[in-house]
């Protein structure tokens, strides 16, 4: 085995002036060593074990597992059992306190929203690259304090928005692009379920294995509600951002993607939403909104619409019912332009009317295909390419601001008028505290400056 190398070392004979900037100030583990005894995997924590968490701890478990973190210790003892050499821990705070003597690569985020800024806005303070679970945030504000936290560090970041990983959503991002459909004038997004109607439930008591009061991390101590964990916080503004925020992330990523909504170009918007009475603890059964863009950088105004809970887009409605289909059940998305219309899903696409395009032929393939949403953040980080990843944080602040803003609308009672450049509520000044959500002491994000 070729002997140990420090790191300033390893980094001069490698060519330090080709190395990104973040490996200057933090190398990866596996750049502690050269030759032929250079480890092959990374070395990652775990912040959540389990349901969603699970699922990416699968899909990273050749790597190396250093640390796992959950506040259920009946969660976290099951994934020991899986990496019995991994630390563990109960507060990510401790886990990220030792992360120098983790010698970590990487860390992935699978919590509850609520927490997704907490846990990333410390780990890109110390220089560590980062996969996170969508939405990025719970707050518009978060997602913007993300975003400049993550410029700082320059390390690799990825969302976990795995659907824009695959190979029809390249498809579709192409035929938008190469005008198949004419110029797209309006966007239709929805789905079929609900993540509503949450309620409080006066006297329930938390799981045993549950450290609640860490389980709430920055949000202000609540009593414990029934059902809520592991899965149901998503019905609750406290911890999640209902059906809009939970979905749209996957299905407004294709429109977002196709027509380059998330450019570091100053853009204005309206956004109106509505939908059962406002409840201050509960997120809605069902939600209609309305993104109305004046231009877009591939030109042109834009209206982008969002359906769920059982609501239908009326244009999808009226072309399934020529077709005898239903659409709705078939597709989740439907970008109609001046040539005709586009519906898709996650692995399946449909031009529209279908007359109208037999013999189509498709343009060029101009999308190079992902090696896997997870493998595009682990091999960032071995190549040291901090935007490589497609869905890195510019890109995932913006989409995930965009999508939290029919929240905003909608629990502001009235539309709104919002502008990127200046991150502000120009319709409403007095509604910009929609924007954040109250922290409890102790919890706050690090400065950006």
């Amino acid at each position: 085995m070729a002997p140990r190398l420090p790191r300033r070392q390893f980094l001069a004979a490698a060519g330090a002036a080709t190395v990104a900037p973040f490996l200057a100030r933090r190398a990866p583990a596996f750049l502690q060593e050269a030759g032929p005894g250079r480890p092959e995997k990374l070395r990652l924590a775990c912040i959540g074990t389990a349901n969603r968490a699970g699922d990416n701890i699968a899909e990273v478990r050749h790597e190396q597992i250093a640390a796992l973190c959950d506040v259920d210790r009946g969660f976290l003892a099951r994934a020991q059992g899986e990496f019995p050499e991994a630390r563990a821990y109960a507060d990510f705070r401790a886990l990220l306190a030792d992360a120098d003597a983790l010698d970590l690569d990487g860390i992935v985020v699978a919590t509850p929203d609520h927490i997704h800024a907490a846990a990333t806005a410390l780990a890109l303070g110390k220089g560590i690259p980062v996969y996170c679970e969508k939405p990025l945030t719970h707050t518009m504000e978060e997602a913007r304090a993300i975003v400049a936290l993550a410029r700082k560090a320059g390390v690799p970041t990825q969302m976990g928005t795995q659907i824009h990983a695959t190979e029809n959503y390249r498809r579709v991002v192409e035929l938008v692009r190469a005008g198949a459909i004419g110029r797209v004038t309006a966007v239709d997004c929805w789905v079929t379920k609900s993540w509503g109607d949450g309620r409080l439930t006066p006297g329930a008591v938390a799981p045993e294995t549950l450290d609640w009061t860490l389980w709430q991390g920055p949000v202000p101590e609540a009593p414990f509600i029934e059902g809520i964990h592991p899965a149901n916080w998503r019905r609750y503004w406290n911890y999640g951002t209902g059906t809009l925020g939970d979905m749209a992330c996957h299905i407004m990523d294709l429109p977002v993607w196709a027509l380059e909504l998330t450019g570091l170009r100053a853009m204005k918007m309206q956004v109106q939403a509505e939908g059962p009475p406002v409840d201050a603890v509960g997120c809605p059964g069902w939600l209609e909104a309305t993104w109305s863009i004046p231009d877009t950088a591939v030109g042109g105004p834009l209206v982008l619409r969002w359906f769920d809970g059982g609501r239908q887009s009326p244009f999808v409605k009226e072309i399934g019912a020529k077709d005898g289909q239903d659409y709705h059940q078939r597709f989740s998305v439907c970008f109609q332009g001046t040539d005709g219309a586009l519906l898709a899903n996650y692995d399946e696409l449909l031009l529209w009317p279908q007359g109208r395009f037999e013999g189509f032929v498709p343009p060029a393939r101009t999308i190079a295909p992902s090696p896997g949403h997870h493998r595009e953040w682990l091999d960032a980080i071995r190549e040291g390419k901090p935007n490589a990843p497609l869905c890195n944080f510019e890109y995932a602040s913006r989409l995930t601001r965009i999508v939290l803003l029919g929240n905003v609308a909608y629990r502001a009672g009235v539309p709104i008028e919002f502008d990127f450049c200046d991150h502000q509520i120009d319709s409403d000044r007095t509604l910009e505290h929609l924007l954040s959500a109250p922290r409890r002491e102790g919890w706050a994000l690090p400065s950006t400056a």
